[in-house]
């Protein structure tokens, strides 16, 4: 699917700078294992649209384009989605994971209380400075985009009051996958939030109403993107294996 700039502003409400600036101008960085075999920057998949959605909520919450468009920043970001997918890959251990991030991040960090909880989350341990989601481990699955904006100058006042909205966006994205991968995800035993829940109806249901509540936050700061996620988690209960368990409880 070709993802332009209109529709990333049109669909999804993106900041016009920001959509025109990933579909149109940034090149694919080179040797970065995110991007391998990509014709495009941005191609269809909440995987490469949370890079705009994320860039375009903070520039919603007062961080200027000019900030988060610096080609310093994006390449940082870059670098650490190539982190990312390695360690995802099992290319690089926990540890080397956590020794690439610390390199990358050398020098750069702006935000030094949000570092410090992140790489205590990261490592199991207890945060100090901001509230994180614990209670659904699978719901935390994004969190690791955060190192990425940690070398911009945010103050503490200003990540405590982006976090909750930074979640209202991660989560439904994480719970559309959910919902798809319900199935792979019992067989392989992996991180699913239905299955956290309870891994019945039921817990379809509070997954649902679930990613309702933080589309509702959504809707307060961009009411197209909030319309968009709506009518995709509408979409996810239609999939063949999910209408199976609502109608097997009828």
């Amino acid at each position: 699917m070709v993802i332009t700039s209109r529709k990333l502003q049109d669909n999804l409400g993106i900041n016009a700078e920001i959509a025109d600036y990933f579909a149109n101008e940034r090149a694919i960085p080179q040797d970065n294992l995110f991007w391998r075999n990509k014709r495009v920057y941005i191609s269809g998949g909440f995987g490469f649209l949370t890079i705009p959605l994320v860039y375009d909520l903070l520039c919603k919450l007062g961080v200027s384009e000019d900030i988060l468009l610096e080609d310093d920043h994006v390449t940082l970001m870059e670098k650490g989605f190539d982190r990312f997918m390695r360690y995802e890959n099992n290319e690089y251990s926990f540890d080397v994971f956590l020794q690439e991030m610390q390199a990358l991040l050398n020098g750069k960090i702006k935000q030094q209380k949000l570092a410090d909880d992140l790489f205590a989350l990261v490592k199991g341990g207890s945060t100090t400075h901001f509230t994180f989601e614990t209670t659904h481990k699978a719901l935390a699955r994004s969190d690791s985009f955060l190192f990425t904006i940690l070398d911009l100058p945010l103050s503490d006042s200003w990540v405590e009051h982006f976090l909750p909205y930074w979640y209202a966006v991660a989560r439904p994205i994480l719970l559309l996958d959910d919902f798809k991968d319900l199935e792979d995800d019992r067989l392989k035993n992996e991180e699913n939030t239905i299955i956290e829940l309870g891994n019945d109806r039921h817990a379809i249901e509070a997954a649902y109403e679930m990613g309702l509540a933080d589309i509702r936050i959504i809707e307060t700061i961009n009411p197209q993107l909030a319309k968009y996620m709506k009518n995709m988690l509408k979409e996810s209960l239609l999939y063949d294996h999910i209408q199976k368990e609502l109608g097997e409880a009828n």
